[in-house]
């Protein structure tokens, strides 16, 4: 995950930019053949200029400073209260690092969006990676979340729950080590470029065969493991959750039922967009289009907005995965009365009114709860 710029075609070599470092893919044997010149003469160019250089940058930062403080107040509290954590919590702990990791790199991607990529091939390499690597932890972990709570409600598997912590964290490094494997073309392939003007980008190189099989390789991987796959699993995990809780009449069933469809519906809208984008990129690529400067042009605004739209996903995690779920409000409000900002009386009044609200006896019953 990460901006990114795929084939910039409207715009001279001084005026090539880099919207991130992972898909970059605008290389051919001879650079300077491969981009569409004089952007003075295009209104599209001048009009998309201040858009990379303003609004993208903004919209960055404000998800770098929202998606940070949520998902560093997630990962305080499920560290503080690490010995209750459920199976689920364990998940969300490891997709909540993937968050945070990625979103520790907007930094870098404001400053290349204004001034070009500045920061060398290490970091050209080590950044990409790290946005791939997180992109598919984080979609293989909401596809783990999903399987567990499928085991937990649809077959209400009570060993499932009680397995040893170990077991988790044994899948969790399972889902690390798979992302860092799939992400190891853009460890050895990334370069980085630099033009006459002196401006440089990070790119993904095509050049020659072999290329080109390992971007299109690198690609559908992207699609199927990083989408697709983790879509169809939370789909059918959810959809057959919903079926077993709707046979159910407890209030806090039918609750968890609007839940699971909010988690899914999210996930669908946030990362559609960009994944159609990209595949449009990638037939343009593979000239089932014929190619334009302003087809180009078209398809890289498209893939910053949609891309800017999928990263939301990392702001929203905090509230679909932790503060929804009555254990972790909770526990929110026991830190805050830890800290002196609410008194003990007022954190009982609270812990009440939220398990006769929810239906539940206890804050730390069942899995429903941690929705």
């Amino acid at each position: 995950m990460g901006p990114v710029s795929y084939s910039s075609e409207t715009y001279d070599l001084s005026q090539v930019e880099l919207s991130g470092y992972y898909e970059a893919e605008n290389t051919t044997p001879s650079l300077e053949g491969y981009f569409c010149f004089n952007p003075a003469s295009s209104v599209v160019g001048d009009q998309r200029d201040p858009f990379r250089k303003i609004f993208m940058p903004l919209i960055y930062l404000l998800m770098f400073v929202l998606g940070t403080v949520g998902n560093a107040l997630v990962l305080v509290i499920l560290e503080r209260f690490k010995r209750s954590r459920t199976t689920t919590e364990n998940f969300l702990f490891h997709l909540t690092l993937a968050n945070l990791a990625l979103l520790l790199t907007f930094p870098f991607s404001v400053v290349e969006s204004l001034a070009g990529w500045v920061f060398g091939t290490f970091l050209c390499k080590i950044l990409s990676a790290v946005h791939k690597i997180n992109f598919y932890c984080s979609s293989m972990l909401l596809g783990c979340i999903a399987v567990d709570r499928y085991l937990a409600i649809v077959y209400a598997i009570h060993t499932y729950r009680k397995r040893r912590a170990r077991s988790i964290h044994l899948t969790c490094m399972a889902v690390w080590l798979s992302s860092l494997l799939l992400t190891l073309p853009d460890l050895i392939f990334m370069e980085v470029w630099t033009d006459e003007s002196n401006r440089s980008i990070c790119y993904f190189p095509e050049v020659g065969i072999h290329g080109n099989n390992v971007w299109l390789a690198t690609r559908f991987l992207y699609h199927s493991v990083g989408f697709f796959v983790p879509l169809l699993v939370m789909c059918y995990c959810y959809m057959a959750i919903v079926r077993t809780l709707c046979q159910s009449q407890r209030l806090q069933r039918q609750k968890a039922v609007r839940v699971a469809i909010l988690v899914t519906g999210v996930f669908l809208l946030c990362w559609s967009p960009y994944h159609i984008v990209i595949f449009l990129n990638t037939l343009t690529k593979l000239e089932a289009f014929t190619k334009s400067c302003l087809l180009e042009d078209q398809l890289d605004t498209a893939i910053m907005v949609t891309e800017a739209i999928g990263f939301t996903h990392c702001c929203l995690n905090p509230i679909l995965y932790a503060f929804i779920g009555v254990k972790f409000r909770n526990d929110f409000f026991r830190i805050l009365q830890e800290l002196g900002c609410i008194s003990q009386d007022t954190l009982q009044e609270i812990l009440e009114v939220t398990r006769k609200g929810s239906g539940i006896e206890s804050d730390n019953t069942t899995s429903i709860s941690t929705f």
